[in-house]
């Protein structure tokens, strides 16, 4: 079914098709677990296991959730408390995010040679040296990398050291893509596209969310379904760029402004931990026109050379390969021309960056720039109030679709391009079309209309922001003329 008619969001069709893998999104802000600073693909698995139900949550299930989050969600001001109810013997259990490094330390002929032991860190605790069994490190590898949200039980060693003596995880591990595409199949076109609208956490019936706003708004799940996917959203205040990153895995790091090393991004040189491009699958830079780098030559550089081959070094280690998708977001200053708002400078929109994003050599990576001028300033009416899918499986399902060829092998076949299109803009089309049929067709079922209008004519208007600038900043893209022309065949 691929009708876009205007329909009334069907939650009872929802409920049907996904059961237990939906809930009602109105729980979620009612809790006020957001304002504490959990994510909502934890919050949501929580409410659905402490309070299942629907509308908004009673006085005495808040009442509910606000007891079990006093015990098991501890604040950094916990600590000390902790630490002393461990050194009396106590077992404490918490609900926080776990990371495991493995620290390798330098062998000398007076140190004898020890395997190292993998070592636990909570943030929420400022805890950096728990022990922790390998059997659990090997069961959950995960740990390694972004770390895992869950339930951990802590006690405390003769020597002092606080071990970690259990830990279940509650993030959702592996989706069946199969049985996603044949959900998909109980949808049409609109419907699906407001499902996935409102398990974003918006809502698909306000009257400002048009069909231009909701496509930019899903633009944004395009580095969570496509691998190495670069791009970058330019928007006014208030549009919610950083909202789903935020909240939708805890394999997408969030990067607010200020400054940024080149240890954090690539390779700490001093503890060899890998940084956060090897670590993640999104890595998001928020507030990008108040960025800064103390030498921009040392993260410019191995930045060019990872977004154009997925691989980057810093001297001294061997290349570091990665399939993270790297999204930069900044305000930028508009004008108000017969009521819409537009980019002061729309032949070039990165002009209001840091000076290093006017190298075209660097500009040309990235796929393409999200208009987010074009989406609606967020209000509080404007969150998901309908029956969506959790953000644990949701985030899960699209990041599973990474993986997944047959989609470019589409968009490859149906797809056909001017003889003046470079091959960058080619992949950064192709790719992009490629995540809108992820998004939207998961199971591939649609029109040549369809892969026309909801993935080609998209994919194309974010290179083309691209294309506009590199052609105002270099006279060597001129001979390539301004536009793109491509067509669907």
């Amino acid at each position: 079914m691929n009708s876009c008619e205007a329909l009334a969001y069907n939650n009872n069709l929802v409920r049907h098709v996904f059961g237990n893998l939906c809930i009602d999104k109105t729980r979620l802000p009612s809790s006020g677990l957001s304002t504490i600073g959990i994510p909502s693909f934890v919050a949501e698995w929580l409410l659905d296991k402490i309070v299942p139900g629907e509308g908004t949550l009673t006085f005495t299930e808040l009442e509910k959730v606000n007891s079990f989050i006093k015990k098991a969600f501890p604040r950094k001001d916990d600590r000390n408390e902790i630490i002393f109810n461990l050194t009396q013997g106590e077992v404490q259990k918490l609900i926080a995010l776990m990371l495991v490094r493995v620290r390798l330390e330098e062998q000398t002929k007076s140190k004898p040679k020890l395997i190292p032991e993998p070592s636990a860190q909570i943030p929420a605790l400022n805890l950096t040296e728990c022990k922790i069994a390998a059997q659990v490190v090997e069961r959950y590898k995960m740990l390694l990398r972004q770390g895992i949200w869950g339930k951990i039980s802590l006690s405390m060693l003769s020597d002092g050291k606080v071990e970690v003596i259990g830990f279940e995880p509650f993030q959702c591990s592996q989706v069946d893509l199969q049985a996603y595409a044949d959900c998909r199949d109980e949808f049409n076109t609109q419907q699906w596209r407001d499902l996935i609208f409102c398990s974003m956490g918006f809502n698909p019936e306000h009257p400002s969310y048009d069909q231009q706003a909701k496509t930019w708004i899903l633009a944004r799940l395009l580095p969570l379904v496509e691998s190495n996917f670069h791009i970058m959203e330019l928007a006014p205040k208030g549009t919610g760029k950083s909202f789903v990153f935020e909240n939708i895995s805890s394999k997408i790091a969030l990067v607010s402004g200020g400054k940024v090393t080149p240890a954090q991004l690539f390779i700490n040189g001093r503890t060899k931990e890998v940084g956060l491009l090897g670590r993640h699958d999104v890595v998001v830079l928020d507030e990008v026109q108040s960025l800064t780098f103390d030498n921009p030559d040392e993260v410019i550089g191995p930045l060019k050379n990872y977004l154009a081959s997925g691989r980057y070094n810093r001297s001294g280690f061997a290349d570091i390969a990665s399939d993270c998708s790297l999204v930069m977001l900044a305000n930028i200053e508009l004008l108000e021309i017969n009521g819409q708002l537009q980019p002061r400078n729309e032949d070039n929109l990165i002009i209001n960056l840091p000076n290093f994003f006017a190298e075209t050599a660097l500009l040309d990576r990235f796929t393409g720039i999200i208009p987010g001028w074009e989406i609606p300033k967020f209000k509080r009416e404007m969150v998901a109030s309908q029956v969506g899918l959790k953000m644990d499986f949701f985030g899960e399902a699209l990041l599973s679709l990474r993986q997944e060829g047959r989609f470019m092998s589409y968009a490859q076949q149906h797809t056909q391009f001017d003889k003046n299109t470079t091959i960058r803009d080619q992949n950064a089309i192709l790719k992009a079309a490629s995540g809108f049929l992820k998004i939207l067709y998961p199971h591939l079922k649609l029109t040549l209309m369809d892969y026309q209008r909801d993935c080609l004519e998209p994919a194309l208007k974010l290179r083309q922001a691209i294309r506009n600038s590199l052609y105002h900043l270099d006279d060597e893209f001129k001979q390539f003329g301004r536009e793109i022309y491509v067509e669907v065949k």
